[in-house]
């Protein structure tokens, strides 16, 4: 082979039909997938990490996490045998815009599975021994997160980019500060105002031929009384304009973690694929500028990506590479480098087509599992998509136009503000890092 194969022509593909059902005053979304030997169960709940008030960040993880931890008269050890006996495996997360927890398990089970999920999400056991368990085990696991330093970048940055009483000013899982200070009353609090049968539906998806969709529906909502007060937009005001730098001093380190970026918009935008599309060509493909600047031409790193997180409230854009302490500053330059040249010039139509063709070509493989079409079900359900989002969203991607691209290059990206976090050792390269006028240059301990 002398030359690189070039992509063929997307083939044709469309998401799996699904429908919406109100079954005891609550809501489903239900897709049948005939021959699939698993399906999922599961709740999505408007119980986000965005939502909750910035002193009790963090609540959202732990009560997702207790509510597997014994319900309805079975304790912990009980409920997980009663999983395990019919082939369920138990899913509970959180992020910024949502709550999920519910089953993947063989397609004949779903019934039992349904019904061990109405008990965790109606009758949670919460006592004080189960909660203070969770806090703990929730707080030596962000100790272990934070020996790594990508998470220390990542938590800088959002304080360097959101007003301190902003929620995205602090990581979604919360930190041991926050997480500590839970009081049980906090945790159940927000179990029973987050958790209700106003803010959940109900998802199902798997073979539901012969299948009493609408018995799942009535063992979870029917006689589920769980109104509450209708919880306020969340806080995350970002802090301005203007550029700043934040090094994370780890002496000793032999790596420096960079990360630059920028707030960034919500997920409910026009130019969403034209935008997420540059970013690709920016940062989100082994063929992206980044990568090939850091990686490939200087060695400077194993990989480098960037590109846009978009919320149901705001959003941040950020690029990230761990590099050799002694490239530090080189690294940093290029970052911004590539960054200011695709806002200013634009990207290529070549890179275009490339990003195209890759976008296009994932959907079939991102969503062939029983768990990826759920999530991609719950995505419809937070950001309160069309029924048609994902065949309409592939069709964008593969008609949108250089010109829209590089107009959102010019628009979305903005080099001005970019707030630069290093953790590193700061004795190599703090003094170095003043050179490049990156803003006022801020040194704090990685124990912050």
């Amino acid at each position: 082979m002398t030359g690189r194969p070039t992509p063929g022509a997307p083939r044709p593909w469309t998401f799996p039909s699904f429908e919406r059902r109100t079954v005891a005053g609550g809501r489903m979304l239900t897709a049948h997938l005939p021959g699939k030997a698993l399906a999922v169960t599961s709740l999505v709940v408007d119980a986000g990490a965005a939502l909750e008030p910035t002193p009790l960040a963090g609540v959202s993880e732990i009560v997702a996490r207790a509510m597997s931890e014994g319900a309805a008269g079975r304790d912990a050890y009980e409920f997980g045998v009663a999983g395990e006996r019919i082939g369920a495996t138990w899913r509970a997360s959180t992020d910024w815009d949502s709550l999920r927890v519910g089953f993947e398990v063989p397609a004949a089970e779903l019934a039992a599975a349904t019904a061990l999920l109405a008990d965790a999400a109606r009758s949670a056991d919460f006592s004080d021994d189960v909660l203070d368990r969770v806090v703990d085990e929730r707080i030596d696991e962000i100790g272990i997160e934070r020996s790594q330093p990508a998470v220390l970048a990542s938590e800088a940055l959002g304080r360097a980019l959101f007003q301190p009483d902003s929620r995205y000013a602090w990581p979604d899982g919360g930190d041991p500060e926050t997480i500590d200070a839970l009081q049980h009353t906090d945790i159940r609090s927000y179990r029973d105002t987050g958790v209700r049968k106003e803010a959940a539906t109900l998802v199902v998806v798997g073979d539901l031929e012969g299948v009493d969709v609408d018995g799942l529906g009535r063992a979870v909502f029917d006689g589920w009384d769980s109104s509450g007060p209708t919880v306020a937009a969340p806080s995350v005001a970002a802090r301005g304009p203007g550029r700043r730098v934040v090094i994370v001093d780890r002496p000793g380190s032999v790596q420096s973690v960079v990360m630059m970026g920028h707030d960034g918009p919500a997920r409910a935008i026009d130019d969403y694929v034209a935008m997420t599309t540059m970013a690709l060509v920016l940062g989100g493909m082994f063929s992206s500028r980044l990568n090939m600047k850091l990686r490939e031409e200087k060695g400077y790193a194993y990989g480098a990506f960037g590109g846009f997180d978009t919320r149901k409230h705001g959003g941040v854009f950020a690029a990230r590479a761990a590099v050799q302490s002694e490239v530090t500053v080189p690294a940093v330059a290029d970052m911004l480098a590539e960054i200011e040249r695709v806002q200013h010039d634009g990207i290529t139509a070549e890179e275009l087509e490339q990003a195209r063709s890759y976008r296009a070509g994932v959907f079939p493989v991102n969503f062939a599992g029983v768990g990826s079409v759920a999530a991609g079900l719950g995505d419809v359900i937070v950001h309160g998509f069309a029924d048609d989002h994902f065949d309409a969203l592939r069709a964008k991607i593969l008609d949108v136009t250089l010109d829209e691209v590089n107009a959102t290059a010019a628009s979305r990206l903005r080099c001005e503000d970019l707030v630069t976090v290093i953790v590193g050792d700061a004795s190599g390269f703090a003094k170095e890092i003043e050179s490049l006028q990156l803003g006022p240059v801020e040194i704090i301990s990685d124990e912050q």
